[in-house]
């Protein structure tokens, strides 16, 4: 048995505006969880990116890394931390509202190119065979439907891309065959729903995913549940502590613990 993870946070994006303050913070967060706290990964089974590293071409080739290999009984961890969006879809057959949903690599500029889509995503996690434990956490803008499955300064932040072109409306819709989109074989838990934002919040003086945060409180307290009934109390916090996002789960394990 082999347990991998990849960790993605990007702070520093390169378009003016756009920089975050938590997303590192988080996955360093994570690391600690799974491989100090519970000791279920190693450290080096252990892969971070962050800002300029975190490219999609980089994101990409550290999945590819991540499932390379995988056998029943492994667990892999997927866990981003940064903007996430919404673009027109190439697929409009199989998009009732004419949306797909993105994450934001750190060379992200507007363009379809660049972006990593909810499609993208579905096409190399169908390689994941049955019986590997696959989680995938998205603290993100946007993030439910990723999957495809049918004191200190306190403004509000959110990892919603700003560009100056409005994307979401100059982009020209590119009309591509449908892909063939199944079931996630793994849990995706999100951090909001597809209209929703993520806030990048300061909790404790300290930068922070507020769905990280919160989801990593509750996976200590009660570990031991199903995923969905951990999402279930992270709701909860979050609508405690006035955040206005509702964080979800999808895929095939969602009712299995975060780990095996």
């Amino acid at each position: 048995m082999k347990n991998k993870a990849l960790l993605v946070g990007i702070n520093k994006y390169p378009n003016p505006g756009n920089e975050l303050r938590g997303c590192i913070n988080d996955i360093i967060d994570m690391e600690h969880f799974i491989s100090a706290t519970n000791k279920v990964y190693d450290k080096e089974n252990i892969k971070k990116l962050s800002d300029k590293d975190a490219t999609k071409k980089g994101i990409i080739a550290q999945i590819n890394w991540l499932l390379e290999g995988a056998q029943p009984g492994d667990q892999l961890l997927f866990h981003y931390s940064g903007h996430g969006a919404q673009m027109p879809t190439q697929h409009p057959q199989i998009e009732k509202d004419g949306l797909d949903e993105i994450i934001c690599p750190y060379d992200f500029d507007g363009s379809h190119e660049t972006a990593f889509r909810d499609k993208e995503f579905a096409q190399i996690f169908a390689q994941i065979p049955q019986g590997v434990h696959f989680v995938w956490i998205s603290d993100s803008c946007h993030a439910e439907d990723l999957s495809r499955d049918p004191q200190m300064p306190s403004e509000a932040r959110y990892r919603y891309f700003k560009n100056s072109n409005n994307f979401m409306l100059n982009e020209p819709l590119l009309m591509t065959k449908p892909p063939i989109v199944k079931p996630l074989n793994g849990a995706l838990l999100s951090a909001c729903a597809s209209n929703e934002l993520s806030a990048d919040a300061i909790i404790n003086n300290r930068f922070n995913g507020a769905f990280t945060y919160y989801l990593l409180k509750n996976l200590k307290q009660y570990g031991n549940l199903p995923m969905e009934k951990i999402i279930g109390f992270v709701n909860t916090d979050l609508a405690a502590n006035c955040y206005d996002q509702n964080p979800q789960t999808e895929g095939l394990l969602q009712n299995k613990t975060f780990f095996i």
